[in-house]
């Protein structure tokens, strides 16, 4: 047998790969051992089985569905949605949209797709908005949109405040155009 000193040295890129080989079959070996102990899937007994049954009997029961909002509608506007205020540019399709009455103003929300410009968009909005008496506020707010533009509805004697906020987000292809805020009720 050779001794150590009879053993040529190897060279240094060799060693590397050697530690390599070597750090990945332990890494292999472990992994390969941890998979084979038993877990409490494995584990016969019936108490484990009943506690696994009852806990997953748990999620699924104790979990209720969320409640639809009747002042919601998806694809469409929702009943009672002022589109004479905040109308629907041509060509834009309609994701989702609510409208929910309050105290002599409507909350609403509208998430729209189009085709339309960044620019186009907002130019749409501030003209229909400005015709329904709003101004633009300027905004010094930072935001992941590629525009936001927040809009201040005419003040009357103890009413609540009307705003509409306007965001537009380009994803290159299109724009997805996102609006909420209150306007007053009918």
């Amino acid at each position: 047998m050779p001794t150590r000193q009879d053993t040529p040295p190897r060279p240094a890129a060799r060693r590397r790969v050697s530690r390599a080989v070597t750090l990945v079959a332990v890494c292999a070996l472990a992994g390969g051992l941890g998979a084979c102990s038993p877990s409490a899937a494995d584990d016969p007994t019936p108490d484990a089985a009943t506690s696994r049954t009852d806990e997953n009997r748990s999620r699924t029961e104790g979990t209720p569905l969320p409640e639809y909002d009747a002042t919601s509608r998806v694809g469409d506007l929702a009943d009672g949605f002022p589109a004479d205020v905040v109308p629907v540019p041509p060509g834009a399709e309609v994701l989702a949209s609510s409208a929910a009455p309050g105290d002599g103003v409507v909350q609403i929300t509208l998430n729209l797709r189009t085709p339309d410009e960044v620019d186009e968009v907002t130019d749409y909005y501030a003209a229909a908005l400005d015709e329904a008496g709003f101004t633009v506020s300027p905004s010094k707010e930072a935001s992941a949109l590629t525009a936001l533009t927040t809009f201040l509805g005419p003040q009357e004697d103890d009413a609540a405040a009307q705003s509409v906020a306007v965001g537009v987000f380009d994803d290159g292809d299109e724009r997805l155009v996102t609006i909420s805020g209150q306007v007053a009720s009918d």
